[in-house]
This record gives structure tokens, C-alpha cells and sequence, in this order.
């Protein structure tokens, strides 16, 4: 029982901080959505920085998953349309670290570390994804600049929404998954061989807005 009661906490704390972003939520609105006393929630966690950093936790258990290696030396433009899927579920369920990075990484350390960690992660997982594919034939490795290309389709992953908020009031989220996916999938246009062109305007045509 308490640990069910402590995953539910956790649970409605990341929807509550997704939603509403993490200074904008309360210990007590949290309880309210639990549906438990102030006190019962004090129990399992003392303070909200306690909570912030269990989604930490969780989210760098994630993450792991995400950044894994291609199971395939030569993976194919699907492979990577699946990391890049694995990516943006990611991202979107902890949307709450990147919106409101500003606050968080001032207030909590730990949270300035793993988001440096994975940003650099994410950079050499599109850096390997590039390479493999080069290996494999589908991008032409004498025409890209790989350690920049990755860069770029990383600040697109991570940051694109914050972008889209300011030029765009407050997109859906879903809307602005769609943006993400097809300005990555875009850029590698002018990388990919001839013969993989039209599979890439195909899977970047699903992501229009």
C-alpha cells in the first residue's frame, strides 16, 4: 500500500508539473489530485524537491533505454524514424525538465547534471545513428558534417517546443512532437542517398502541421 501510494505521487506530481510546469504546482495540489492529506504526502516525501528529483530518477532510467546503441550495425531509416519516435515519448513525458529548464537547473543541481549528461548523450546517439547509416549506404558519409549535423538535430529535439512557445503562444504538445519530428527528419535531407530521398519525404510528410 505504501508504495503504491508513493508511485501515485509520483505519478500526478509529473502530470501536475507537465501540465502546469514545477513552480507553478503545489505540495498541496499534488495531495488534492492523490487524493491524500498534506500529511500523508509528507510522509513518503518531505518537500517538492524530493519529488523533482525521484522523476529525476526516473527519467535517467528512461533515458538509458532511449540512448541505447542501434541494435543494427547498418540501421536503416525506419530504425532511426523508431529512435527518434522513443525520443519525443521521452521528452513529452518529462516535458516538464526541458520547459521550465531556466528555474529547475537554477533551484536543483542534480538537475542541471543530468540534463548536461543527456544532452551529451543525445548528441553521440545521433552522431552514431549517423555513422551507421553512412556505413550502411543511406547517407553519403563525404557530405556531412556529422558532429554538427548531430548538434543540430539535438538542439531541434530538445528545444524546438521552447521555440514554437514563443513564436506560438502555447502549442498543443502534440503538435509541437509533430514540428520536432519532421524538422529532423528534414534535415537530413540533403545527407541521404538518392535511393533513400523518397522513403525520407515520405516518413517527414506524416509530420506536417
Amino acid at each position: 500500500m505504501k508504495r503504491d501510494t508513493r508511485t501515485r505521487i509520483l505519478v500526478s506530481s509529473l502530470l501536475l508539473f507537465n501540465e502546469n510546469g514545477e513552480p507553478n504546482t503545489t505540495t498541496n495540489e499534488i495531495a488534492d489530485e492523490v487524493d491524500i492529506s498534506p500529511g500523508n504526502l509528507y510522509y513518503h516525501f518531505h518537500k517538492k524537491s524530493d519529488l523533482v528529483e525521484a522523476l529525476l530518477l526516473e527519467f535517467q532510467a528512461d533515458a538509458r533505454q532511449v540512448l541505447r546503441p542501434p541494435e543494427s550495425q547498418q540501421p536503416s531509416l525506419d530504425d532511426f524514424w523508431v529512435f527518434l519516435h522513443h525520443l519525443l515519448e521521452l521528452t513529452a513525458a518529462y516535458r516538464f525538465l526541458l520547459r521550465d529548464m531556466e528555474s529547475l537547473t537554477v533551484v536543483y543541481p542534480k538537475v542541471r547534471n543530468a540534463l548536461k549528461h543527456f544532452s551529451r548523450g543525445l548528441t553521440a546517439s545521433f552522431e552514431l545513428y549517423l555513422h551507421a547509416m553512412a556505413a550502411g549506404g543511406v547517407v553519403r558519409p563525404d557530405d556531412i558534417d556529422s558532429r554538427l549535423v548531430s548538434r543540430n538535430l539535438a538542439v531541434i529535439a530538445l528545444f524546438s517546443e521552447r521555440f514554437d512557445a514563443l513564436v506560438d503562444s502555447q502549442p498543443a504538445a502534440d503538435d509541437s512532437a509533430l514540428r520536432i519530428a519532421g524538422s529532423v527528419l528534414n534535415l537530413l535531407r540533403p545527407y541521404v542517398v538518392e535511393d533513400s530521398s523518397q522513403h525520407l519525404a515520405e516518413l517527414a510528410s506524416y509530420y506536417e502541421v
